[in-house]
């Protein structure tokens, strides 16, 4: 009985070993076909039987990756590290560069330096990139960034104009044609199609109408340059699906094509440009002047690596032999979406030193050389993907694209408008968050270490959150120990140094007083602990205004507290402290215990400022719950209300992609924040 067990035992486990070899050839098989989803799926069955399968993860990692998916890509990216130390340095490196994408830099740079071993030239340069990614967060603001009216939950990409209308690509759905409901494969085969609406009343999706009709050729088009004067049009016919990344290296069935437009923007009479090759890819048009430039990409042989950008002159009625722009503006890696305005080329490079992902960047002909390309900054570039850049001659206004996080769909269109110099002086005003561990360093008084007297050798408390992660508490020249929480920002915040109504319930001279008298008032509203002089103060509140405060009073009053007053104060001072939020639970140091974390603890510093004033509000307040804690004169803005320490691993990444490049993990015990690497 025993050894039929045994057997059927062994069977199984064989008929699943194979099952799960079989699962994993067809899903690598997709993978090469790109079709990434399928894919995906693929590779999740055979971890559902092999749960530590490290190639598989690894494999799922750079599916997500190609599909333009970075967090869940990252995710994959460390189960597979995680079940296997010794994977191919490719992976290596397609995981430095996603965690770069998602602008978390300093882990980026840790990955770059174990690819060193396989190629340290290259792993110096992107580490160095890295370091300029962060230069270029500090730089001042130069852009106001606004998203468009018409993005939909899918991709949007790459506007272009005719007369006074924006023409774009987009897989949105939610415009149906005549025929969609009749035919399912129809729809299911369906790729990008082409759009228009009028460029100043774009108010919502519904302004957006199709810019082809039925009976014509509708889907992978685009997107568009229209001639200076209307009359030709020029676009690609892609492959580009909307699960996936719009350009890949081996390219090869991308062509370019030219067309006569009519007065509603659509076109006929197509030709191809003569230089269309079926083994390499030509897309990505932009027509100078009125026709006769023709600025593209392509992987054609001969150009400096990847996608180059090409000219080719329209002379006598043909095309010139296309032109490679040279290395000023190309590199070992991709360029791709050109735009010429008659003086300056914009383009956007996966290779060229900036945020992450693609970024712009522009150049002019002087002399009839190509300058040094430079990078657009901040605003316009963000360490997600950002291309298609055109602009709007009547404005000034520059139109792109971006999947950037925050946005309303995997790819979104943006309008940024330069600031002008007033703003941008400005901008200057508002410095970045300080960094207290460098601030603790200049102040540190001059010693002697002799290196004899060095006996501290205790590891780093490490507490266990669950049975896949671990946290390591970070110390440093300057803990943020003793930082009290001082208020839980609202949406309907009002700026730091406006009044606002506190009821006062007591004051004490030589008592910090206590919680626990006061603790049934929590309903009301949240207890502070103010320090004026020699005194202490126990107030609840706050209210946006003093008749808030005066219908609370009387019910503070009949709860037993008779002398009860309100008073207006500030909330620009350092000298209070939280004692509770309206939800009852303390934050105060005095409760905390050694008690394991647990992940609703966790939270993201963002930075650490001077003057609360100099902190933008609006610009994260959407991500988490926003904290404002104080240590000393310094104000600490904490985002916080994560159920999961993925979801506050996502918030810092989106804080990162903000502007936050020094956001960090966070853990609050009972009061207490203290910083955490994770393993």
């Amino acid at each position: 009985m025993f050894i039929r067990s045994f057997v059927l035992f062994f069977l199984i486990a064989c008929s699943s070993i194979v099952s799960a070899q079989s699962s994993v050839a067809k899903a690598d098989k997709l993978l090469r076909l790109k079709a990434f989803d399928l894919a995906v799926k693929g590779y999740e069955s055979v971890i559902a039987i092999e749960p530590e399968n490290a190639y598989a993860y690894a494999q799922l990692a750079e599916a997500y990756r190609m599909m333009n998916n970075p967090l869940d890509a990252l995710k994959a990216y460390e189960k597979a590290f995680q079940y296997d130390d010794n994977l191919d340095t490719e992976y290596q490196l397609n995981y430095a560069h996603t965690l770069k994408k998602v602008g978390l830099y300093g882990q980026a740079s840790s990955w770059y330096a174990l690819y060193s071993e396989v190629n340290g030239p290259q792993a110096d340069y992107w580490i160095e990139s890295n370091e300029n990614a962060k230069q270029l967060l500090q730089e001042k603001t130069k852009y106001d960034v606004i998203a468009y009216e018409g993005n939909s939950e899918e991709s949007d990409i790459g506007v272009s104009f005719f007369n006074d209308n924006v023409v774009f690509a987009s897989f949105r759905e939610d415009l149906k044609r005549a025929n969609d409901k009749k035919n399912e494969s129809y729809i299911t085969r369906r790729g990008n199609q082409l759009y228009i609406a009028a460029k100043e009343s774009v108010s919502s999706a519904d302004d957006i109408s199709f810019l082809r009709p039925d009976n014509k050729e509708l889907f992978n088009l685009g997107p568009l340059s229209y001639s200076r004067d209307g009359r030709m049009v020029a676009f690609t016919r892609n492959n580009f699906t909307k699960s996936s990344n719009f350009v890949f290296s081996d390219e090869s069935d991308m062509s370019i094509y030219f067309a006569f437009t009519d007065v509603t923007g659509d076109f006929g009479e197509v030709k191809p440009f003569p230089y269309n090759e079926v083994e390499y890819s030509y897309a990505f048009p932009s027509l100078g002047f009125s026709g006769s430039a023709l600025y593209f990409s392509s992987n054609r042989p001969g150009g400096q690596g990847g996608f180059d950008i090409y000219v080719s002159y329209l002379r006598d009625g043909k095309w010139s032999a296309p032109e490679n722009l040279g290395p000023a503006v190309n590199s070992p890696g991709n360029e791709i979406t050109p735009y010429f305005d008659g003086e300056q080329l914009y383009f956007a490079s996966d290779f060229k030193q900036g945020l992450g992902g693609y970024d712009i960047f522009s150049s002019e002909a002087v002399e009839g050389n190509w300058s040094q390309a430079e990078n657009m900054g901040k605003g316009i570039n963000s360490p997600s993907d950002d291309y298609y850049l055109v602009v709007d001659n009547s404005t000034g206004a520059y139109y792109f694209s971006s999947n950037r996080l925050g946005g309303r769909g995997k790819d979104d269109i943006y309008i940024a408008y330069p600031m002008k110099e007033q703003s941008q002086e400005l901008a200057l005003q508002i410095p970045p968050a300080v960094d207290l561990e460098e601030l603790a360093a200049q102040n540190q008084p001059t010693t002697t270490i002799v290196p004899e007297t060095i006996t501290n050798t205790a590891e780093p408390a490490v507490v266990t959150v669950s049975n896949t992660e671990t946290v390591t508490f970070v110390e440093s020249n300057f803990s943020l120990d003793g930082a009290k929480l001082t208020g839980i920002i609202t949406p309907a915040y009002d700026a730091p140094n406006q009044n606002v109504f506190f009821i006062q319930l007591a004051s004490f001279n030589r008592s910090e007083g206590s919680l626990s008298n006061y603790g049934n008032l929590s309903q009301y509203g949240s207890l502070y602990r103010f320090f004026k002089s020699s005194a202490v103060k126990i107030r609840l509140g706050y209210f946006h205004n003093r008749a808030e405060a005066e219908n609370i009073l009387p019910q503070v009053k009949r709860a037993g507290y008779r002398d009860a007053f309100v008073t207006a104060d500030n909330l620009s001072v350092a000298n209070f402290e939280l004692l509770n939020n309206t939800s009852g639970s303390s934050y105060s140091p005095s409760n905390f215990n050694s008690a394991p974390v647990t992940e609703s603890q966790y939270k993201v510093k963002l930075g650490t400022y001077d003057d609360p004033l100099k902190f933008n509000v609006e610009a994260i307040q959407d991500v988490g719950r926003l904290e404002q804690w104080t240590k000393g004169e310094w104000t600490i803005f904490v985002i916080g209300g994560f159920p999961t320490i993925e979801d506050a691993k996502s918030a810092q990444i989106k804080a990162r992609n903000r502007g936050w490049a020094d956001a960090e993990l966070v853990i609050d015990e009972g009061g207490i924040l203290r910083r955490v690497t994770t393993r």
